[in-house]
């Protein structure tokens, strides 16, 4: 049990040191959140306005957890790339031949997807504060959001490990990409369920990227008794334990 908490340890620390190599690369995962965040609260807020929106909320902390969620939601599948790497330059090959846990390699790259979410995240949550945005939570609530966030970024980012392991092409995985905005969008992520039209509301409803973002959404606009904030923690814990069990099992089919 010690050698398996000293592996992961290690692994982890890699990990993480990879973020900042390049440092410029966490840049379009910072921007991108921000623009959209200033552009839609600028150009849509007459959208709280709208008869059925939620009363006494403005738009622009409406969206101010998609900003917080897109921020993970754009780096988590760095992962992925980074173990296309390690295959390509045979430091994959090097590892499974030491006597590790294989699952140690896994968590040392969710613990990396975790750090990088704090951390992506607090630089987004000072500049949110810094325009007015307001969590009704208090700092119990900001801890629960990035509890939350993170469980989802370690989940997703098992997606983008088991497409590296599955195809060992890092433009593959990179391809990747283009599923971020179809899972954001087709979503409440832009407006409440009951203002979109009955096609894409019942496709969010069946999104479970909904859950998440109605979770943060929850603990930022009302209070911890929003059935929204156990909906979302749920879903987020099953995505995990799922993903994690199937990244783990494509991890042993790229070993045979």
């Amino acid at each position: 049990m010690t050698t398996f908490f000293s592996d992961w340890y290690y692994l982890s620390i890699r990990s993480i040191k990879q973020i900042w190599r390049p440092l410029l690369a966490l840049i379009p995962s910072l921007f991108i959140p921000l623009f959209f965040f200033v552009v839609n609260s600028a150009s849509l807020s007459a959208f709280s306005k709208v008869e059925g929106f939620p009363e006494g909320i403005s738009y622009k902390d409406f969206i101010a957890p998609v900003a917080l969620f897109t921020a993970i939601f754009f780096s988590a599948g760095n992962a992925g790339i980074e173990l296309v790497q390690d295959i390509s330059s045979g430091y994959f090959k090097k590892l499974i031949i030491m006597p590790i846990s294989r699952l140690t390699i896994i968590l040392g790259r969710l613990t990396e997807v975790a750090f990088q979410a704090v951390f992506q995240g607090l630089i987004v949550l000072v500049l949110l504060l810094a325009v007015g945005v307001h969590i009704k939570t208090g700092i119990l609530g900001t801890i629960a959001i990035f509890a939350l966030l993170m469980l989802f970024a370690m989940a997703w980012s098992c997606v983008s490990m088991i497409f590296a392991l599955r195809t060992q092409n890092a433009r593959l995985v990179q391809s990747m990409f283009v599923l971020v905005f179809p899972l954001l969008y087709l979503t409440t992520s832009q407006a409440p369920k009951n203002l979109l039209p009955p096609v894409f509301a019942a496709i969010a409803e069946k999104n479970p990227v909904t859950y998440i973002i109605e979770g943060v959404r929850a603990l930022v606009l009302y209070d911890w008794s929003h059935p929204a904030v156990w909906q979302g923690f749920v879903i987020a814990l099953i995505l995990f334990v799922v993903l994690v069990a199937l990244a783990l099992n494509s991890f042993q089919k790229a070993l045979k």
